[in-house]
């Protein structure tokens, strides 16, 4: 008898969020369960940390239950959350274990994060479990990484940044490119070519038809964002 498709679920979905103050980082953040593995793809950064719990906690799961944890790349809105996950097998390309000097989306003490771990090598190919594979995705950063799943319903591919958005792939270009435009190119065109639906950093989960973004798999959710006075607003609720 064989194993029945993994399944993908987003937990937190992503968003392209800026302010005059600077990037606010929400990235998706997606659970693939299969019979013999829970992975979360991602997992963002500290300020998001209780509502990755509280997704965790209506899917039935802790953060114990996860046992698998692939880090599409190093930067803080994806990692952050990683040492609620010392208990798991993490994955993480071994070009993002060492960021560039002066690089202000990866800062010295993301070592801090990763030391309490256990790492492994993600690399492009590494199976995980029946229909779940590590996918190189290089550009945005030189070790992007994907998660391709092949679903009941066709093959997602879960994409970090190296897809953001829909927009992006639209346009066949990546919103940053550190590790060159030439390589982020590519990686979108294997996306482009190979999936059928895009769980994407910083956007909602999109089908590909004829090689473009289809429809979006969910409704629009605005953020309820505040900037309360507190000398004359009530105090916002506990989050």
């Amino acid at each position: 008898m064989t194993d029945p498709a993994p399944v993908v679920d987003p937990l937190l979905l992503g968003y392209g969020l800026s302010s005059d103050q600077g990037s606010i980082g929400f990235c998706g953040v997606y659970l693939v369960q299969t019979p013999r593995r829970r992975i979360l793809f991602d997992c963002g950064h500290a300020g998001r940390r209780r509502a990755l719990q509280r997704a965790l906690a209506r899917h039935g799961l802790g953060v114990r239950d996860v046992d698998t944890l692939v880090l599409s790349h190093a930067h803080y809105d994806h990692v952050q959350n990683a040492d609620l996950f010392t208990h798991a097998e993490v994955f993480l390309h071994p070009a993002e274990r060492e960021p560039g000097p002066g690089d202000p989306v990866t800062p010295p003490w993301t070592d801090a994060i990763f030391a309490g771990l256990t790492l492994l090598d993600g690399l492009d190919g590494v199976g995980l479990a029946p229909g779940v594979t590590i996918t190189g995705l290089p550009g945005h950063t030189a070790g992007s990484l994907g998660l391709t799943v092949e679903t009941a319903d066709g093959t997602a591919l879960l994409t970090g940044d190296a897809v953001p958005s829909s927009r992006a792939l639209r346009a066949r270009r990546c919103t940053t490119a550190a590790a060159g435009e030439e390589a982020a190119a590519a990686s979108i065109e294997l996306v482009r070519t190979r999936a059928d639906v895009v769980y994407p950093g910083h956007d909602r989960p999109f089908t590909i038809e004829a090689g473009l973004p289809g429809r979006y798999l969910f409704p629009r959710v605005d953020l309820d964002v505040r900037a309360p006075d507190p000398l004359t607003d009530d105090p916002p609720a506990p989050v």
